[in-house]
């Protein structure tokens, strides 16, 4: 396989988005397509490791693949963002390849929105968090791993990008039962999860909702990696450029 792009993906169910056949955390067997595919878990460091076994691996680009929380009350459960800029909350900025992102955005039906995406170090559940971390750091949604992904590009020399579907609109209140009750690959722990419900039995009514929304976002994410599964990377790329980090 020549010039794959690497993918860096949090989640098994964000995992299955990309067709992948009972994918396992860590670098997944290639699967015919030019990429190769890293199941990272959650987290910078997580993700810091499996960008890094990416670019050993030969990967020429690296992407980050997976769902998002919304900041930007525009942005609803299945919008999918494929930020200009990402931003973790150390102040550093990321500008993604635009040669790439233009390819990407002409070979697909999806509309992707280029509003920055910031990075922060734990999930931001409730609504006054997001509130405030899009007034501070002006971005339209939050992960938790795309700007450890790009620190890694910057540090490599190779161009970035980042894919994200919203899961979780501005004013959605996570329930911290369903946060604390997975594990880092978004595996479920079931006694977790019911002792935090039986804490929290209001909580019950929210999960329906969010299972329609990853839903949403799962089929966003799927549509794009079924029209372009190698996602417009091109190998012979003069033009294209590294990340390149800035303070805000």
């Amino acid at each position: 396989m020549s010039a794959p792009v690497g993918v860096v993906v949090a989640l098994l169910a964000e995992a299955a988005a990309l067709g992948l056949r009972r994918p396992k955390p860590g670098l997944q067997p290639t699967d015919g397509h030019r990429r190769l595919i890293h199941i990272s878990g959650m987290g910078a460091d997580a993700a810091t490791h499996a960008a890094t076994a990416l670019a050993d691996a030969g990967a020429t680009a690296l992407l980050s693949f997976g769902t998002a929380g919304a900041l930007a009350p525009d942005l609803g459960s299945g919008d999918v963002i494929c930020p200009r800029v990402v931003i973790d909350q150390d102040g550093l900025r990321y500008v993604a390849d635009s040669a790439w992102r233009q390819r990407l955005a002409a070979g697909n039906r999806c509309v992707l929105h280029e509003g920055a995406l910031l990075t922060a170090k734990r999930a931001l559940a409730g609504r006054d968090e997001k509130y405030a971390a899009q007034l501070r750091y002006g971005a339209v949604a939050v992960d938790m791993e795309t700007a450890a992904v790009a620190a890694v590009a910057k540090q490599r020399g190779l161009p970035f990008l980042a894919l994200r579907a919203i899961v979780d609109d501005a004013d959605t209140e996570l329930p911290a039962a369903v946060v604390a009750a997975t594990d880092a690959w978004g595996r479920p722990r079931p006694f977790s999860l019911i002792r935090g419900l039986l804490r929290a039995p209001s909580s019950v009514r929210q999960l329906p909702g969010l299972a329609r929304a990853f839903n949403l976002a799962s089929g966003a994410l799927r549509t794009i990696a079924e029209t372009t599964p190698d996602f417009a990377w091109a190998p012979a790329a003069a033009d294209l450029t590294p990340a390149s980090p800035s303070r805000v």
